[in-house]
């Protein structure tokens, strides 16, 4: 199996990295939709063609988890001398050159490992900044046997809840970020689904709200999100916004809050259920299978599905939970930028403040400690990347930031109003009602012939939209997911000639909107949804 380009990239980077720096160990910052379990795969198999006999160990917080990466590693290493450590699964195999484990599983066990040379910790955004915590105790056991031990860590979120750089602080587990596969490089690469903004009324005044350590008092949260009216305000704007979406995600607060919304839903006609951390597991995982298949519109979820959870499919998100918390920011919103085939985009709603003080979601990284530290050598971080640097260093060793350049990391520090991503900085949403529709030929000169579906209120053209009907590949699957989204009839035309001649025959065959929502940013106007008096 090759590596994408940036994956090879970022694995060149950490091996070039480990030839700059004796000791210290790195973190791999990877965003959602990256391929983190192919590339710790192929680091691992990497470090055994390189030097022979190298001893691996592949850590994860969860099953999931480590299935993901078993599969990844089979995939391109198929004949790998690899050992699987989880009680989870039901097994405990030791002494393989290549071992694969949960975290709560083995940290009692280094002394039946033995010499480990490297250690690839998942999500290490999850390992305790203190030296307290079943990984750092199962760490510090594995430098009894060797200490040249490297500790490389692997996320999408560089930094703790607070928002302060993992690699901050004296007992600071790691040094440096070696190397970064951001958000923004793959959105432009098309390897993520961008999110779009949904203007929404409803809102949870969290203004009032006490902290507890990184993020909002979860019971104080709850009575100022759970109230009826609010409820049922939230439920009647996700079921407009969401209409013409396959797979919707919604965020609450508690499971009771989250029930409550189920039941709003359902009363709406959405086929919608609740999954927690309370949720047995072999339930949560028919339900999940379930809403991956279809069977399931929506899920209410509480405190699950941020990591781990892999839906490409899912193409709405709600957010009614509000956070402080930088690193849960990240990972609910990351839940909607996967890709797969007929999926443009996810529409991002959010029903709190979140979005408005975290900023783009894509511009997120880590802030400075407020105190410094107070180690025998004195260090600095880098503002850009969070890297280890001497004191006077005039340049970061990894990103390349010129100190003392001035940077502000604040996440609430943005000019824009609700924008998800950087590139929407300027959006202006507005909703416009729909009276007519009307529909032509686009040809553009060397080009393919493309269906133009201009929508009017009244007799002012409000937005238009292109549908490549007479196109192939991708083009095509998102015309017919279109098509298929409006059409009283199953059927899909051949091209944009034949749609034209369907709707002369009959103008009705097409469902029309009630609706559209229009990004009127930028020289022209955009669509970024679609409401409906009546379902598909």
């Amino acid at each position: 199996m090759n590596l994408r380009p940036y994956q090879a990239r970022a694995l060149d980077e950490l091996w070039e990295w480990f030839s700059r720096h004796e000791g210290g160990n790195p973190i791999v910052e990877a965003c959602v939709g990256a391929g983190k379990s192919l590339m710790i795969a192929a680091l691992a198999q990497r470090a055994d063609a390189q030097y022979p006999g190298t001893r691996v160990l592949v850590l994860v917080h969860q099953k999931e988890l480590l299935e993901q990466n078993i599969e990844k590693l089979l995939k391109i290493w198929p004949t790998a001398n690899v050992g699987l450590y989880s009680a989870a699964i039901g097994k405990k195999q030791m002494g393989r050159q290549l071992t694969y484990a949960t975290i709560g599983s083995i940290y009692k066990q280094a002394h039946r490992l033995g010499r480990i040379d490297i250690v690839l910790a998942d999500e290490c955004h999850l390992i305790n900044p203190k030296q307290a915590g079943m990984w750092r105790s199962f760490i510090s056991d594995l430098a009894r046997y060797n200490p040249h031990t490297r500790v490389i860590g692997w996320t999408g979120t560089p930094f703790r809840g607070n928002g302060v750089w993992l690699t901050a602080g004296d007992d600071a587990l790691f040094t440096n970020i070696a190397t970064r596969v951001t958000m923004k490089e793959l959105l432009e690469l098309k390897f993520l689904s961008p999110l779009v903004p949904a203007p929404t009324v409803a809102r949870v005044d969290a203004r009032d709200v006490r902290m507890s350590g990184d993020d909002y008092v979860v019971s104080e949260l709850a009575k100022v999100t759970d109230k009826p009216g609010l409820v049922e305000a939230t439920c009647k704007e996700i079921v407009e916004l969401a209409r013409d979406r396959k797979r919707w995600l919604v965020f609450a607060v508690t499971i009771e809050h989250a029930e409550h919304v189920r039941d709003a839903l359902q009363r709406r006609g959405v086929t919608a259920e609740v999954v927690s951390a309370e949720t047995p597991k072999q339930e949560r995982a028919a339900l999940i299978a379930a809403f991956r298949g279809g069977r399931i519109r929506c899920l209410v979820n509480v405190a699950v599905l941020t990591t781990g959870f892999d839906v490409p499919e899912v193409d709405f998100i709600a957010l009614l939970r509000a956070t402080k918390s930088p690193v849960l920011y990240v990972q609910i919103a990351g839940r909607g930028m996967r890709i797969v085939d007929g999926k443009t985009d996810c529409l991002w709603a959010d029903f709190t403040d979140t979005t408005i003080e975290m900023g783009p979601v894509d511009e997120v990284k880590g802030r400075m400690p407020s105190t410094k530290g107070k180690g025998e050598a004195p260090s600095k971080l880098c503002p850009k990347c969070g890297s280890k640097n001497l004191a006077a260093a005039t340049q970061c060793v990894d990103c390349g930031f010129k100190f003392p350049e001035p940077e502000r990391i604040k996440h609430g520090d943005q000019a824009s109003s609700a924008a998800i991503l950087s590139s929407q900085a300027k959006t202006m949403m507005e909703m416009v009602p729909v009276t007519d529709v009307r529909y032509r030929l686009h040809h553009k000169e060397g080009g393919t012939e493309s269906l133009r579906v201009e929508y009017y209120d009244g007799f002012q053209r409000v937005a238009s939209e292109w549908v490549c009907l007479s196109h192939d590949g991708y083009a095509r699957k998102k015309a017919e997911a279109w098509w298929a989204m409006r059409a009283k009839i199953d059927a899909v035309p051949h091209d944009t000639e034949e749609a034209l001649e369907w709707l002369e025959y009959d103008d009705q065959i097409l469902r029309r909107p009630a609706a559209v929502i229009v990004n009127r940013a930028g020289q022209y106007p955009t669509i970024v949804s679609h409401q409906w008096d009546q379902p598909a």
